[in-house]
């Protein structure tokens, strides 16, 4: 006797054609019942009654699907899809790709499934999902600007290590950014210099607790110190609010894991391996492209950025400013460098006078005092001793950082050597006398 396999939904037609032959239900409430139309369920009981219940099996079981991939072109993506160019692309960039520099156009799906089928891409199991309370988008764009900094190995072994600074709109999702060396304060000037002029003053920045942003010190926080981005966006008439988790800032957390996937990868496809490089990259090609892809369109069509005004002297904002006082000589210091005021004709009203040293970000130096710029010269110059280096630039200063080695020649090495020797000397004439 042949053995036949059913799914449950057609072991439950079948019951039900059953009962129709017996007379126990009428074909209307088994459609009812099944979900079926009237008319097919007329259609399957005429098969059921001919040839029984093998008729309700699909004929398609067993059968290779007429939607497959033909042969030819799948060898041709699984020929694709191993070469090391594209050792560690996700299935969905690796769909995209194919489109866009193969013309090969097939479903994330499918490319999936070859992936796994070649060994290049491993199935994950689903996690637990962590539960966070929604936070509703910002109506408007430029109402909140979402900035963090990514520090990853974006050039992989063909680079230098250095840090993506990113801001993304919280309406839209639309991205801007630029590689740097360093999470730094000036970092975060020149972008928001350029982001100012590209889309203007957003009314709030969206960060972390980084020491950019805000005094970390215990008791600073009461009386109300403010770094010097802090000071800038204040002067901006920007406020900064600093999220208290990573996943409260999840937009740009999450802008930095996809950027950390796909970036690395374009990068790579246009053989990139420097800063200056990849920022033109960006500029010209990647972000106009990755906005079109990601970004929505705000819940309100008004623009919330605000345009900067004539007193806004960006040159003179987005830098470091430093409070000090004019000596006798009129010299001030900054930094470890000692500036003295040049004047035609000195004032002796000057001296013990507050001014402000401001640095720009294009390392150029102002002397203000009541709002005038005074002209000055460089006296003396020392070296900086104790460099401050950020813990999120910890791991670049060590591996610039060179260990000192020890000539072949040095008394060290010499007497290691002519231990060595000593003992190589032992050992062999112990053999000869055992011998």
């Amino acid at each position: 006797m042949k053995e036949v396999y059913m799914t449950q939904p057609e072991i439950s037609r079948g019951d039900c054609f059953s009962e129709i032959s017996q007379n126990k239900m009428t074909q209307q409430k088994a459609a009812e019942m099944l979900g079926l139309s009237d008319r097919h369920v007329r259609r399957l009981y005429t098969k059921f009654k001919e040839f029984g219940i093998i008729s309700l099996i699909s004929q398609q079981r067993g059968k290779p699907s007429n939607h497959q991939l033909p042969t030819g072109l799948r060898a041709r993506i699984s020929e694709l899809i191993t070469i090391e160019l594209y050792k560690d692309f996700g299935p969905t960039f690796m769909c995209e790709k194919l489109n866009e520099l193969h013309g090969i156009k097939i479903s994330v799906e499918s490319t999936r499934k070859l992936m796994i089928k070649n060994g290049v891409w491993e199935a994950h199991k689903k996690k637990r999902p962590v539960i966070h309370q929604q936070r509703k988008r910002r109506a408007r764009c430029g109402e909140l600007v979402q900035i963090d900094g990514s520090p990853h190995a974006w050039f992989e072994d063909r680079g230098e290590l250095c840090v993506l600074i990113v801001f993304i709109d919280d309406a839209t999702g639309r991205a801007y950014g630029r590689f740097f060396k360093s999470e730094t304060t000036k970092a975060y000037m020149i972008t928001a210099k350029i982001y100012f002029s590209k889309y203007g003053r957003p009314l709030a920045f969206y960060s972390d607790k980084h020491s950019i942003f805000r005094i970390n010190k215990p008791g600073c926080l009461k009386k109300e110190l403010i770094t010097q981005f802090g000071r800038a966006c204040k002067e901006l008439d920007i406020d900064i609010i600093c999220a208290h988790s990573p996943q409260a800032k999840g937009r740009v957390e999450r802008n930095n894991q996809t950027q950390q996937d796909r970036l690395v990868k374009e990068l790579r496809l246009a053989g990139i391996s420097t800063i200056d490089k990849a920022n033109e990259f960006l500029d010209k090609i990647y972000w106009n492209a990755y906005n079109e892809k990601f970004a929505i369109s705000p819940e309100s069509q008004e623009d919330a950025h605000r345009n900067l005004l004539q007193e806004h002297d960006l040159e003179k904002t987005l830098s470091r400013k430093k409070q000090g006082t004019l000596s006798k000589n009129l010299e001030v210091q900054c930094d470890n460098v000692i500036y003295q005021i040049v004047l035609e004709n000195p004032s002796w009203h000057l001296r013990k006078a507050k001014v402000t040293i401001i640095k720009g970000i294009n390392e150029k130096v102002y002397i203000e005092y009541n709002g005038k710029n005074l002209p000055f010269k460089i006296l003396s110059e020392q070296e900086i001793s104790g460099k401050a280096v950020s813990f999120k630039a910890l791991d670049t200063f060590f591996r610039k950082k060179k260990t000192r080695e020890v000539p072949y020649d040095h008394p060290w090495k010499k007497e290691g050597r002519a231990i060595v020797k000593m003992n190589q000397y032992k050992a062999a004439s112990q053999k000869e006398v055992m011998v």
